[in-house]
């Protein structure tokens, strides 16, 4: 028996060693060529001479619209189609998650031809359309499942305590499924964040690109300068992985609140 535990313990680490070897290695491969052909100064180059912080501030930009306007957009319409009652509810909650099975080649051409009618192509609404109905199923789905999880009994306490639904639903539901609500801002910082196809064809102007775009610019100018490149996509990645270190408990906790039911 004792044999047996610890074999699975012994199982158990290997694989974990893997899963986090499978997730470093690649970030050691971009550092280690971030470094060739100049060491330090590849960094120096990319952060003085090109002008990056635009294209962090475009980035950061477009991201927080992004992210307030689907986390907002979630929150009520998971609200509603966990704890209302109305008709068809369960077909406009199908209906939008039909969404999750639109990939966003699909909609690239039509998206372009209507924002180039509407005079919208090189600004950031030809963006942010795109990525609110791509990024807001999938979050609406984790937000929905968060209140699934909560209590009908407290929003009936709260109702019969002269509560209106939508007082009791951000000051009792939200900070109950702040988890899963978190969650959805961290999804939607890293699916706007790191979205390129959209930014490379809908932005223009080389004051408006927003950072994923730089990598490609870099290519088309340097070549073979790899340094330069890794440099760059490392740069990228660092709000990406400081975000999530520092929201990481949130993820666990929202997919555990979404997995629990009344």
């Amino acid at each position: 028996m004792k044999k047996t535990e610890a074999m699975k313990k012994i199982v158990t680490y290997l694989i974990t060693l893997l899963l986090i070897a499978i997730i470093l290695i690649p970030i050691l491969i971009l550092i280690y060529g971030s470094l060739k052909g100049g060491g330090i100064k590849n960094y120096i180059d990319v952060l003085t001479n090109y002008h990056i912080e635009m294209y962090f501030k475009n980035s950061i930009f477009v991201t927080v619209i992004v992210v307030v306007m689907v986390v907002f957009m979630d929150i009520l319409a998971g609200f509603a189609l966990s704890k209302l009652q109305f008709p068809g509810k369960n077909f406009i909650y199908v209906f939008l998650l039909s969404a999750l099975l639109l990939p966003a080649a699909a909609i690239m051409v039509p998206v372009f031809q209507i924002s180039s009618k509407l005079g919208i192509l090189n600004t950031y609404i030809s963006l942010v359309g795109p990525y609110v109905v791509l990024i807001a199923p999938f979050n609406l789905l984790t937000v929905k499942n968060g209140f699934d999880a909560l209590p009908n009994t407290v929003l009936e306490a709260a109702l019969i305590d002269g509560c209106s639904t939508f007082k009791a639903l951000w000051k009792i539901a939200v900070p109950m499924c702040r988890p899963s609500i978190m969650m959805a801002v961290i999804w939607t910082f890293l699916s706007s964040w790191n979205e390129y196809l959209f930014a490379s064809i809908m932005l223009r102007e080389e004051s408006m690109m927003t950072i994923t775009v730089i990598p490609t610019k870099f290519q088309q100018m340097y070549g073979g300068n790899t340094g330069k490149l890794f440099a760059s996509l490392f740069i990228i990645i660092i709000p990406v992985m400081i975000v999530y270190f520092i929201l990481q408990k949130f993820v666990t906790s929202g997919m555990n609140d979404g997995a629990v039911k009344e």
